[in-house]
């Protein structure tokens, strides 16, 4: 969410919060002396007696109002995808990774690695302790824990070398595991 939209939101909430405790203000004090006259404001009474242009352009504030509420509401909950570009700092400056093209070399690199494995779907995460991948591809029969350690090494020290970044986690999913293609007699 933008620092606009933020602003937008707070303000609003603040003078819906006013108007409320103004609301609730005049109801407790009518409900406490039933001898207490406190008139609903001239203002208000000329807005609602009578159909007028003031009255069409306060229910149009008020509907478009309640749409900009909405539409922010539901941006918090469902912030949209994730962006593709990561920047992050190294020593002199930042650096800009695009995912996209991790993920093609990931798959890449992953595929040579382990000859026979159809990489499918990568997955890039950054956190408190470095970068984590996630590849769901289909395997060939192999000791999956040396396999894992064996692609966590080599992927590590790539994307080190090349990226400057250290992968701290490497969770291959195995779709499918099929038996290695049989060599021609």
């Amino acid at each position: 969410m933008s620092v606009f939209a933020r602003i937008v939101a707070v303000a609003v909430g603040l003078v819906t919060l006013a108007f409320a405790g103004a609301g609730l203000v005049r109801q407790a004090a009518m409900a406490a002396d039933a001898g207490v006259s406190w008139p609903v404001a001239g203002w208000w009474s000329e807005l609602t007696a009578a159909p007028s242009a003031a009255t069409t352009a306060a229910a149009v504030g008020a509907a478009a109002l309640a749409a900009l509420l909405a539409a922010l509401a539901y941006r918090q909950i469902f912030p949209g995808a994730p962006p593709q570009v990561v920047e992050y700092a190294v020593p002199g400056g930042t650096a800009r990774l695009s995912v996209p093209a991790l993920g093609k070399a990931v798959r890449r690199r992953f595929e040579a690695l382990l000859p026979g494995a159809s990489v499918t779907d990568v997955g890039v995460a950054r956190d408190g302790q470095g970068w984590s991948l996630r590849v769901e591809a289909d395997l060939p029969v192999c000791d999956l824990r040396q396999a894992q350690q064996t692609l966590l090494q080599g992927l590590r020290d790539d994307l080190r070398r090349v990226a400057g970044i250290e992968i701290v986690r490497l969770d291959v999913v195995a779709r499918s595991i099929r038996p290695a293609a049989e060599k021609a007699r």
